[in-house]
């Protein structure tokens, strides 16, 4: 089985999101379980106004004594239409009081008979929190990064420490938000594996957020990137399971997010070249050529050119 995990390096550009997304669309007869393991806490119980019966909490009192992967089950809640999710913490006083548990529980999960979608959030100082428990056991580590000068800058700085955690196994870097630059000048600028942006689709984002309600979800440009994105990674992809049935239907007069069939860009799954070159605004992503000062602050790693 797959343990995928999704983090950020800095700000908030839609780790919950796009984790909910993933396990919305994920391929019918594959088990999943979708964790959030952000140490600042969760936000899916409070977002679906639900009362946890289990979650990590839960599971780390169980961890004290024994656990074996099939267990997790019992701690495992199921969102409107049925997706599993193992709620998270209250926030970081809970997540550092249980620190120690942490080693169990990610064991646990790396065994667990079933596709694991985990959001880690923004990555503490020295993988704090969890995260490098969590990370041991992923086969993929997906970095959510804005597409600004600055954010990929404070990538750039974060990489070589995640390549190092993760010993050989995949690491991704997805673009979010306004498309300042390429995946693929993303790419041959952090030398990294650069899958295809996700869409800024914010009726869909409502929905899985349980703000509103919308008709046929998995038809939004939201779940298609997703259903494209778990190809990229590896997972056969057949169809959505749940995602119809996330959130409610919405009422007569409400507006629905459902625009049609509508195409996909072409994954932009790009490997960096060997001879990195000058990060590069296109004209289609920007009014403006980017300075000197900007392209040698992202390509050298310097944050000079780096707007805070």
């Amino acid at each position: 089985m797959t343990l995928i995990a999704l983090a950020s390096i800095k700000g908030s550009p839609g780790v919950t999101t796009a984790a909910t997304a993933l396990a919305a669309s994920w391929p019918e007869g594959r088990q999943m379980l979708l964790v959030e393991a952000d140490p600042f806490g969760g936000d899916l119980a409070p977002r679906y106004s639900m009362a946890p019966t289990g979650g990590l909490s839960s599971l780390f009192a169980a961890a004290r004594r024994t656990l074996v992967p099939e267990d997790v089950w019992a701690h495992v809640d199921r969102l409107p239409g049925g997706l599993p999710v193992l709620f998270g913490l209250a926030g970081m006083h809970q997540a550092l009081a249980n620190e120690k548990a942490w080693p169990v529980v990610a064991d646990a999960l790396g065994a667990l008979d079933a596709d694991v979608v985990v959001d880690v959030g923004r990555l503490l100082p020295n993988l704090g929190g969890g995260v490098r428990e969590v990370l041991a056991q992923a086969d993929a580590l997906a970095i959510l990064c804005q597409s600004t000068l600055e954010a990929i800058v404070h990538l750039r700085e974060a990489l070589p420490g995640l390549a190092a955690e993760l010993h050989g196994r995949r690491l991704l870097v997805v673009p979010t938000g306004l498309a300042q630059f390429s995946a693929a000048d993303i790419a041959r600028t952090l030398q990294v594996e650069v899958l295809q942006p996700m869409p800024d689709d914010p009726a869909a984002a409502e929905a899985l957020a349980n703000r509103r309600a919308t008709k046929r979800l998995e038809r939004t440009r939201l779940l298609r990137w997703a259903a494209e994105t778990i190809g990229a990674l590896g997972v056969e992809v057949q169809s959505p399971i749940g995602s119809d049935d996330l959130v409610p239907e919405p009422a007569a007069g409400t507006d629905s997010a459902d625009g049609g069939p509508t195409e996909i860009a072409p994954s932009a799954d790009v490997v960096g070249s060997a001879d990195p070159t000058d990060l590069q605004r296109p004209e289609e992503f920007s009014d403006r050529p980017a300075s000197d000062a900007e392209l040698a602050g992202a390509t050298s790693g310097s944050k000079s050119g780096a707007g805070r």
